[in-house]
């Protein structure tokens, strides 16, 4: 399938990957995109206006639109029988500028995308269709939950593109009158503007326990900045075309480890129970302060919804299921992947990159959250169950046979304790050095100590007999032991199938 994003703001390569100072750029071009790459689609990237002569294509995209210039570009393409959607941010259907615009194209479109089911409302009230709601994905890495509030003086966190400052401006008094009481510094993390600087320098001098700071918005800095908060604040306004709007601020402050004070708001309300929402700001963080012992448990229950709702690779199943719903494979995954990125599999790590390969989803491997029970064909998994601890390893086989579907094989790949052994005992001086010569023996006991890496020491070793006595533990039935593909492979290697049953 031959797919085009049509981008309206710049994509940019910054130290080999794809980025964009606009939000929708990035969760709504350039995760999609990615993600159906690694689907085997040959996807393209393009700047607004849409050209009629963009050839090979089967599928456009349109992300957003301000140029009238789209509606004979998208008309061209229809034309040539290339299959148009239209993704819809913003309700832009009400702007008296822009109105007209958005219907003509939603009129073309053969289908309409939304990040919300209030988006999706809008479109069907200005123009009687229905949309496909896909949601933003969640940016930024994934960090332990943390909420030590810094007394005296509260740290507040507000982040976001500055159209959205109007909702901020009016919880400002709010917070200025909670501050009598608590003291509070609001750090602003947007695109600075000289009017806003002298806005913020007006506000600081005035007496009271409120101040705020300025720092400029960037992709690298928002991890550091969400670390430095206690309460990441998120105001919104009784208005129509902020109740369309995304969650996706409250999900990258939730995912980063914060907590989270936010108002009322459509999209808002699927967090209600990992976020603090109230009437004001101040109403919230008075809420937060008292529960500051169930804090970090909220958050990370909220990390869960996240990983298991918002993944990039999750949304990008949503958009492959949209875009190219007959060639949709099958979900075969590869658990614990490392450096060995296998083609026509999600591979899976909890480590970002080794040796230079980054995986297709970071999970950590003893909960799958982003997967659904009885929804995956098949899990790979080579040289990743001696990792670890004895003591853990069988919950962590049933949390991997949960998603497998009925009749759907997990496959292990591990060293063989009993080939080991005898390798051993044949030159027990030869086969104790550390180097390559123990590979065969040592390194299957302890792992490869030219890693120095904790995560890849090996924890405990099998015979085929046990490892099949543990795969049967945790559900699996038809269990054998085949050949192994992997790494040395036999004798030092082996590999046992199992199945789960047809009727689990």
């Amino acid at each position: 399938m031959n797919i085009a994003f049509f981008s309206f703001a710049d994509i940019e390569a910054v130290d080999g990957r794809l980025t964009s100072d606009v939000a929708s750029a990035r969760y709504r071009v350039i995760q999609p995109a990615l993600q159906l790459m690694r689907q085997g689609h040959s996807v393209k990237l393009r700047k607004q206006p849409v050209q009629p002569e963009q050839d090979g294509i089967d599928v456009a995209v349109i992300s957003k639109s301000f140029d009238g210039r789209n509606e004979s570009g998208v008309a061209a393409l229809k034309a040539r029988g290339v299959r148009v959607v239209f993704d819809v941010s913003d309700n832009h259907f009400v702007h008296p500028q822009l109105g007209p615009h958005y219907q003509a194209l939603a009129e073309m479109a053969d289908a309409i995308v939304v990040p919300t089911t209030a988006m999706a409302q809008a479109v069907r009230q200005h123009c009687r269709r229905e949309a496909v709601v896909i949601s933003d994905p969640v940016e930024g890495d994934r960090a332990e939950p943390c909420f030590r509030p810094s007394f005296p003086q509260l740290e507040l966190l507000w982040f976001g593109h500055p159209t959205n400052l109007d909702s901020l401006d009016a919880s400002l008094n709010d917070l200025r009158q909670l501050a009598q009481r608590l003291p509070l510094r609001l750090t602003i993390v947007t695109s600075p503007t000289g009017e806003l600087s002298k806005a913020i320098g007006q506000l600081n001098s005035q007496p009271g326990n409120f101040r705020c700071r300025l720092l400029p918005w960037s992709t690298e800095s928002m991890a550091e900045h969400l670390a430095a908060a206690d309460l990441v604040v998120l105001p919104t306004l009784d208005d129509p075309a902020k109740a369309v709007k995304s969650p996706n601020r409250l999900i990258e402050a939730l995912w980063a480890g914060r907590a989270v004070v936010t108002q009322p708001q459509p999209a808002h309300q699927e967090f209600a129970e990992f976020v603090f929402i109230a009437p004001t700001l101040s109403a919230g963080i008075e809420q937060a302060l008292a529960a500051r012992e169930q804090v970090e448990s909220r958050i990370l229950a909220g990390q869960r919804h996240i990983a298991r709702h918002y993944s990039p690779y999750r949304i990008g199943r949503d958009w492959l299921s949209l875009l190219a719903p007959a060639q949709t494979r099958p979900l075969r995954l590869n658990l614990g992947c490392g450096d060995k990125i296998l083609p026509g599999y999600v591979n899976v790590d909890v480590v970002a990159s080794r040796a230079g390969q980054r995986p297709d989803l970071l999970c950590d491997l003893h909960s799958l959250h982003p997967f659904d029970d009885d929804s995956v064909d098949e899990i790979l998994s080579v040289h990743v169950v001696e990792h670890f601890w004895r003591w853990e390893v069988l919950d962590i086989l049933k949390e991997w046979v949960r998603v497998l579907k009925p009749g759907a094989p997990l496959i292990l790949e591990c060293p063989n304790l009993i080939a080991a052994c005898q390798r051993l005992l044949e030159d027990p001086v030869e086969r104790s050095a550390t180097d390559r010569r123990g590979q065969e023996t040592m390194w299957v006991f302890y792992g490869d100590p030219n890693w120095q890496d904790p995560y890849m020491v090996h924890r405990w070793a099998y015979t085929p007999a046990s490892l099949a006595a543990l795969m049967q533990e945790a559900g699996l039935s038809n269990i054998s032991q085949q050949p192994a593909q992997f790494k040395l492979r036999e004798p030092r290697d082996m590999r046992v199938v199992g199945y789960k049953p047809a009727n689990q």
